[in-house]
């Protein structure tokens, strides 16, 4: 799988869709340190300012049709934080439909977009937004007191190289136990 790093640019998952544009061979996965305009779902805005934490998008073609595919964002979810759970011994949750919650708190959002042509899926991109170990005082006023990092629920220091390990594996996991691959 070709990976794409950038340090900063708008967005991982505005990014792939560029990449599959200019004829990228697919699977493919772009990692930032930062997104200028990161967003989850409903177009919200997902902060992605600190590059201790990990933004990442796989750009893909799935093999199921729209409506086998629309809960992807949730299995994806389940995933991370079991695997997350596994490694780190603790419990995480997963608020449908695409978000993982540590104590209440927000700890990842993932935001899965497709193209769709002649009711097939031409080409989709899971974005995945991990809070690693961000500083939270650094985080938009509104969000200080509803996100948490990796590192605060562990209790110890998590470097975004040892996660971007983690997801990767858990992505590729997925995508071929899925037959999502091309």
């Amino acid at each position: 799988m070709e990976i794409f790093r950038h340090g900063s640019i708008d967005s991982t998952n505005t990014e792939c869709f560029r990449q599959f544009d200019r004829g990228q061979q697919v699977p493919f996965l772009v990692i930032v340190e930062t997104q200028t305009q990161g967003r989850g779902q409903f177009g919200r805005t997902w902060y992605s300012a600190d590059a201790k934490n990990l933004y990442m998008s796989f750009g893909f073609v799935p093999h199921q049709s729209p409506r086998e595919f629309q809960n992807f964002s949730i299995v994806v979810a389940e995933k991370i934080a079991n695997r997350l759970g596994q490694i780190f011994n603790l419990t995480f949750t997963v608020k449908s439909p695409n978000d993982i919650y540590f104590g209440g708190k927000k700890l990842c959002g993932i935001l899965t977009e497709s193209r769709i042509a002649n009711g097939h899926i031409t080409f989709a991109v899971t974005g995945i937004g991990l809070n690693v170990a961000g500083d939270l005082s650094k985080f938009p006023e509104g969000l200080r007191m509803t996100a948490t990092t990796l590192s605060n629920c562990c209790e110890k220091e998590i470097s975004c190289s040892e996660m971007e390990v983690v997801v990767a594996e858990v992505m590729g996991n997925l995508l071929q136990w899925s037959d999502l691959m091309e």
